[in-house]
């Protein structure tokens, strides 16, 4: 049984990790498909020893995974009530996440409050979505709502939650599914 204490989300951070130089609010997935695959084509060869630009080196079967994936998330949240305004999310883990700075080259960071995102805009998944999907595996789709009660039986411990979550995962995934005004 859940205790009922509340869990401060304000101490909660949502970060979305990115190369130097780029757009955080920019996501190849809203584009259309061809000026996407220009586009995949021009930053792998332009960072071809990046990790974050890797997955562009093989688009073709990057694009069908994710469009696959972010199909599959978008319809379980709908479901659980979510509101998407969004066809395809932006990208986003809960707290800070060592293997995903590092993947980003250690570059820049967008950070905002868990506490500040529409509950209708917001779902998570523990482990990355499409990595999941691209292995058969079809991962759990969270409301903010059911995030909190997870964290609440992990003594309202955000970092006991993600320690006894995780597992093999290094991170909960976080799909927003709007741009806030203010960014």
């Amino acid at each position: 049984m859940v205790k009922n204490m509340e869990i401060r989300t304000d101490r909660l951070n949502i970060i979305h990790y990115y190369y130097p130089g780029t757009d955080p609010w920019k996501n190849i997935m809203a584009l259309p498909e061809e000026e996407a695959f220009r586009i995949a084509a021009k930053l792998a060869a332009e960072h071809p020893d990046t990790t974050s630009f890797g997955r562009f080196a093989d688009f073709e079967n990057y694009y069908l995974n994710r469009k696959q994936t972010d199909e599959y998330v978008r319809e379980s949240f709908i479901q659980l009530g979510g509101k998407p305004k969004l066809m395809h999310p932006f990208s986003f883990t809960l707290n800070e996440c060592e293997y995903l700075r590092k993947w980003f080259s250690e570059g820049e960071k967008l950070v905002l409050k868990l506490d500040e995102i529409p509950d209708d805009q917001i779902s998570f998944t523990i482990g990355d979505s499409c990595a999941q999907i691209t292995n058969g595996i079809k991962p759990e789709v969270l409301t903010k709502e059911m995030l909190m009660r997870r964290i609440a039986e992990c003594g309202n411990s955000a970092e006991a939650f993600l320690k006894a979550s995780l597992g093999r995962f290094a991170y909960v995934e976080i799909q927003l599914w709007y741009r806030p005004a203010e960014t």
